[in-house]
């Protein structure tokens, strides 16, 4: 059950994502050219630059990161992760070098998870998630090392998924302070558990399942934006939203 500051939290969200969704892509762009906060041109061009090829290969049967399409997956990642400054202040010599590491240790892992969107959060093996959380965490860690707690920066494990899989928030310091209080994330928690971040993704999941509104306006964004019958990526639109704030 919605507690009664949920509720207007998630009317709140209701009600910015049917203005989200009045926008043409011209009245977005043109809006960001006037340095509009909430929705800037860098964030919408450098997303689409990943994922509209990732739907692009995907959807023909393939995988971002097999054989083929490996090398340009870690080439656009390399492109764009630095322009959101993930690794900034990394204690790894090598961010880029562990992160290609980490891609490798993922693929079947990933081609696993990419099948599930954040509605079915709660449906996916929990040792998958486990594994990307330290791999992709590992990489802002002195030497790309893992922790037993998996404890992290937060943005060095979902920057890179948001890019690749669509339904994590970035989780940076903006989006952490507009989270619901239940949900145990605060602004100045620059590192924090896979414990943590699960929990937080699986509210994040129940919540928006009690929203068929909030659902049927991302998925009405996305089919306009990316096309019909394309995955998702919920986790940007939540994004978004706890970036600009409630």
């Amino acid at each position: 059950m919605l507690s009664s500051s949920k509720c207007a939290q998630t009317q709140s969200l209701d009600n910015y994502l049917h203005y989200y969704r009045t926008l043409s892509v011209k009245n977005e762009l043109r809006r960001a050219r006037e340095s509009d906060p909430l929705i800037s041109k860098k964030y919408i061009e450098n997303f689409d630059y990943v994922w509209n090829w990732k739907v692009s290969i995907e959807e023909a049967g393939n995988s971002i990161l097999d054989d083929k399409h490996f090398s340009e997956a870690f080439w656009r990642l390399s492109k764009i992760l630095p322009k959101w400054q993930t690794y900034r202040n990394a204690e790894n010599s090598m961010p880029y070098q562990t992160l290609k590491e980490s891609l490798q240790n993922i693929i079947e892992t990933y081609n696993e998870i990419r099948a599930y969107s954040l509605l079915e959060f709660r449906d996916i093996p929990e040792k998958m998630l486990r594994f990307i959380w330290h791999e992709l965490g590992r990489v802002k860690e002195f030497e790309g090392r893992t922790n037993d707690n998996g404890y992290y920066y937060a943005i060095a494990a979902c920057k890179p998924l948001l890019l690749i899989w669509g339904q994590t928030p970035a989780f940076d310091s903006k989006v952490r302070e507009n989270l619901p209080g239940d949900y145990g994330i605060k602004k100045y928690d620059f590192r924090f558990s896979y414990k943590r971040w699960y929990e937080a993704m699986t509210m994040m999941s129940d919540d928006l399942q009690r929203r068929s509104e909030c659902i049927a306006t991302m998925e009405n964004i996305s089919h306009n934006r990316y096309g019909a019958n394309k995955p998702v990526p919920y986790g940007r639109y939540l994004d978004i939203y706890y970036w600009k704030g409630k």
